[in-house]
């Protein structure tokens, strides 16, 4: 049995794998389930075909909803390959206001594989609601299918350029300047980790739909279908890196999974300082914000509010923004400078190893730099007034 996990190293060198599926345990035990069709979708024309795929369609997603992938209903190759795909899967359908998945419709290409979509329905509060609509690949094994991400099927159009180690990926037209700017901070980052990278697959989503639509996920409720352009992280064990921000620059989103992946207990970082140093090297998440960006932000929300409280802003986790940024990592940017100014990007990492809550990392944070609770306000007063060297 193969379950979704992540390995994740703490002190000591213990390894632990932490299931990325949402609740499975509490979810095991759940009936088998078996799919409805919608206004008569049929999954093959031929019987046999129907009954065999219909049996395993039943299966996987029982497996699924579980937060399980067994290897009789996927190979373990696809489950390392597109781990993004499979943990949107899983405990999909999970829970009392669920009815059974609908397939909306099943048909082949050559005969052989069949490409299924399903439905995740229910009703919650006396009104219905859509979940997820999912598209995968059924691939004929043993006596049944197994399911797959028909990612690959779906770019396989896509042009390709090799710029370094780095072979960009992307629908229309890429832009060169910014390629080539990815490639050189992806250098400098192994670098300055000594952790020379590997070679990388980048590949470049004009909006979040169409990158969702790639890995098959015609409709997701829990990723922000509403937003146009959005997201970067890294699959197949950081061979893949995948944006959907239609920029080739992101430099955002891959700062952290490299870390994660790369570095001695990266999974272990105090996650704020890790979007902080990102900030810092690519600039705020989807604006692009420079450093000197966000210091006049700041100094403006100093100047329109002077009794702000920098400190208690921090402490306030994502409840505090400016100019819609999440305010914690962005004085984890303006700290992250001052880290590496004074420590060079040794001192960066020291804050960002610090822990996962905030008390160890003020302690790791006075001990670096000397700031503290009592002269956090007036640390950040002084960041904000000096020129950014980024």
């Amino acid at each position: 049995m193969i379950e979704i996990h992540r390995a994740r190293r703490r002190t000591g060198g213990v390894v632990l794998r932490v299931a990325l599926a949402l609740s499975a345990t509490a979810c095991v035990g759940q009936a088998q389930l078996t799919v409805r069709r919608n206004l008569g979708a049929v999954l093959s024309e031929e019987e046999g075909t129907a009954a065999a795929l219909e049996r395993s369609l039943n299966d996987f997603l029982t497996e699924a909803r579980n937060g399980r992938f067994p290897t009789e209903l996927v190979d373990p190759v696809q489950l390392a390959r597109f781990g993004f795909f499979y943990e949107g899967l899983s405990g999909a359908g999970a829970g009392p206001d669920f009815d059974a998945p609908t397939v909306l419709r099943s048909y082949t290409l050559d005969g052989h594989a069949y490409v299924v979509t399903v439905a995740f329905t229910g009703v919650r509060d006396g009104a219905p609601f859509l979940h997820k609509v999912i598209e995968f690949e059924a691939t004929p094994f043993q006596d049944g299918y197994r399911f797959s991400s028909r990612f690959e099927a779906e770019t396989q159009a896509f042009q390709v350029h090799r710029i370094g180690g780095v072979t960009f990926h992307s629908r229309g037209s890429l832009d060169l300047e910014k390629a080539n700017r990815f490639s050189r901070f992806r250098e400098q980052l192994g670098e300055l980790t000594g952790t020379p990278p590997a070679p990388l697959d980048y590949y470049c989503f004009e909006s979040l739909g169409d990158l969702l639509r790639s890995y098959g996920f015609v409709f997701d409720s829990t990723k922000c279908n509403f937003l146009g352009r959005d997201l970067g992280f890294a699959d197949d064990e950081g061979r893949r890196y995948v944006t959907g921000t239609g920029r080739e620059d992101y430099i955002f989103g891959y700062v952290g999974p490299f870390l994660a992946q790369r570095l001695p207990d990266g999974g272990e970082m105090y996650g704020p300082f890790v979007n902080g140093m990102a900030a810092y090297y690519g600039g705020y998440s989807l604006s692009a914000d420079t450093l000197g960006d966000l210091k006049r932000q700041f100094r403006e929300t100093l100047e329109a509010d002077p009794d702000v409280d920098f400190l208690a802003e921090f402490q306030k986790g994502r409840a505090s923004s400016v100019q819609r940024h999440f305010s914690f990592y962005v004085m984890c940017a303006f700290l992250c400078e001052e880290a590496i100014a004074r420590h060079g990007f040794e001192g960066a990492l020291r804050l960002a190893y610090s822990g996962s809550g905030e008390g160890p990392f003020f302690e790791e944070l006075e001990e670096l730099l000397g700031v503290n609770e009592s002269n956090f306000h007036a640390t950040i007063v002084r960041l904000i007034a000096t020129e950014s060297n980024q």
